[in-house]
């Protein structure tokens, strides 16, 4: 998996998670149904089980982890306990920002 490529596209959700988290697991599909309302964005899962190097990658000490980059910036992230409403708040604010 390359790291870099994902914070370098034009817009891309990371959610790092593991396979014992159980609370990933519900989030997961929120957000990746989040992610399908922006055409441009591209959702990437990390599973850290798989890909240990990642937590240093991205700086993900908790899981779950979701980061937002756009052109290798890191615009949005939040771990641990997530607020959907306030992530979709902002994420929609980004996207008007760059694509329109």
């Amino acid at each position: 998996m390359d790291f870099a490529e994902i914070k370098h596209k034009q817009f891309s959700f990371v959610y790092i998670t593991t396979k014992d988290c159980n609370v990933c697991k519900v989030l997961q599909p929120q957000l990746r149904e989040m992610a399908q309302k922006y055409s441009k964005a591209d959702f990437e899962l990390i599973e850290l089980d798989d890909h240990p190097a990642a937590a240093g990658e991205f700086m993900a000490f908790a899981v779950p982890t979701f980061i937002v980059y756009s052109d290798g910036k890191e615009l949005l992230r939040a771990s641990r306990n997530l607020d959907l409403y306030d992530i979709e708040t902002k994420l929609y604010k980004y996207y008007k920002m760059i694509f329109d």
